[in-house]
C-alpha cells in the first residue's frame, strides 16, 4: 500500500516536469567509391616429377624355430617361482612407497606453517646466509619425512 502511494507520487512528479524537444541534426556521410583492380591472370606452369627407379628386394623367408615343449616346461617350471617372488616383493615396495608419499603429504598439510616460516626466513636472507638456510631447509625437511616411520606408534 505505501509503495502504491510512492509509485504515483512519482508519476505525479513526473508528469509534471516537460522535457524539451531537442532536434538532432541529420548529418550526410559521403558515398566513397572503391576502384575496383583487376588482377592479372596468372596460370601455375606444369610440375612433373622425376621417374625414379626403385630396386626390388626380396624378403627373405624366415623359419619358426619348434618349440620343444618339454624343455619349456622345464625352463618354467625351474624360473617361474623366482620371478613370482621377484613380482611380489615389487609389489610391496611399491605399495610401501605409495603409503609413504601419502603419510608425506599428510604430515608437509600439518606442517604448512612452519614450512611457510622456513621459507619467509629464506626469502628474507641475502648471500651466502640464504644458501645456507635453504640448503639446511631442505636437508630438514628431507630428514623429517624419511624419518615419518620412525615416528609412528607401533600397533602391539
Amino acid at each position: 500500500m505505501v509503495m502504491n502511494k510512492v509509485k504515483e507520487s512519482i508519476r505525479v512528479i513526473l508528469g509534471k516536469i516537460k522535457m524539451p524537444k531537442i532536434a538532432i541534426p541529420k548529418i550526410k556521410i559521403p558515398s566513397i567509391k572503391i576502384p575496383s583492380i583487376k588482377m592479372p591472370k596468372f596460370k601455375m606452369p606444369k610440375m612433373y616429377m622425376p621417374k625414379v627407379n626403385i630396386p626390388k628386394i626380396s624378403i627373405p623367408k624366415i623359419k619358426m624355430p619348434k618349440i620343444d615343449m618339454e624343455k619349456l616346461k622345464a625352463y618354467a617350471a625351474k624360473y617361474f617361482p623366482i620371478i613370482k617372488k621377484v613380482f611380489e616383493i615389487l609389489v610391496k615396495i611399491v605399495k610401501g612407497f605409495i603409503s609413504w608419499l601419502w603419510k608425506a603429504v599428510k604430515e608437509s598439510i600439518a606442517q604448512v606453517w612452519t614450512l611457510l616460516g622456513f621459507f619467509i626466513a629464506w626469502l628474507t636472507l641475502t648471500g651466502t646466509a640464504q644458501q645456507v638456510v635453504g640448503m639446511a631447509t631442505l636437508i630438514a625437511t628431507a630428514i623429517w619425512l624419511i624419518t615419518i616411520p620412525l615416528r609412528e606408534d607401533k600397533e602391539e
